[in-house]
């Protein structure tokens, strides 16, 4: 399979890098078999295979050490990798609850509301409310399943097995802006911290504007 998404020898943490290192040292003391199990992935031999995107990773237990699992050698970005591990650690197991709600609804949520609509929000809603084709095309390449509706364009993407976003579109005209947001399914609180959570939805934004920036004529059609 041809990644799609960004991949790195190495991918430098910079600031990160002790919240990396602390992520790692949670992740090698719990048990790899359970993680797996609360997480939805799956665990062999000192490997948890996980799925993310449209993608599968390998994460080695203990260390913690992120890679695309058919790509030798190469890693996604250092922040995919940090949301990872924090996700196998924090995995409660608890069932998808197809209720989606908006990011201020989780704890600490409406503090960073405002920092999430601008990073998150508001550029999906800028670059794609004019263009849902674009939007749809790039969907396809990450695993994203559109929903059309008579006034908005909805794409449910699996950032991660049990950690479902929701990206909803409004187009806009002439005389209305466009409108856009993103949804998180209720239970997702048990297995990302809010910042996470944020931190996902940015992520996925950028690559999506990213990409778009540089769609080719062949994918457009």
């Amino acid at each position: 399979m041809s990644l799609y998404l960004p991949s790195y020898e190495k991918s430098d943490p910079k600031n990160y890098i002790l919240a990396l290192k602390e992520s790692r040292s949670q992740f090698s003391i719990k048990d790899p078999g359970q993680m797996a199990l609360r997480s939805g992935t799956h665990y062999k031999g000192d490997t948890i295979l996980l799925k993310a995107l449209g993608h599968e990773f390998s994460v080695k237990h203990p260390q913690g050490i992120v890679k695309f699992s058919r790509e030798q050698g190469l890693e996604p970005h250092f922040s995919l990798q940090l949301i990872f591990i924090n996700y196998l650690s924090r995995a409660d197991g608890e069932p998808l609850t197809y209720q989606f709600i908006p990011y201020r609804e989780f704890p600490g949520g409406d503090t960073f509301n405002a920092a999430f609509f601008q990073s998150a929000i508001q550029p999906l809603a800028q670059v794609f409310g004019q263009n849902l084709h674009n939007l749809k095309v790039l969907s396809s390449k990450l695993g994203g399943n559109v929903i059309e509706t008579a006034c908005r364009t909805e794409i449910i993407f699996w950032f991660l097995p049990r950690v479902p976003l929701k990206y909803i579109v409004w187009p806009g005209d002439e005389e209305i802006n466009s409108q856009a947001n993103i949804l998180f399914d209720s239970s997702a609180g048990g297995y990302l911290h809010t910042e996470d959570l944020a931190a996902a939805g940015a992520y996925l934004t950028e690559l999506l504007v990213d990409k778009a920036e540089n769609l080719t004529l062949h994918e457009i059609i």
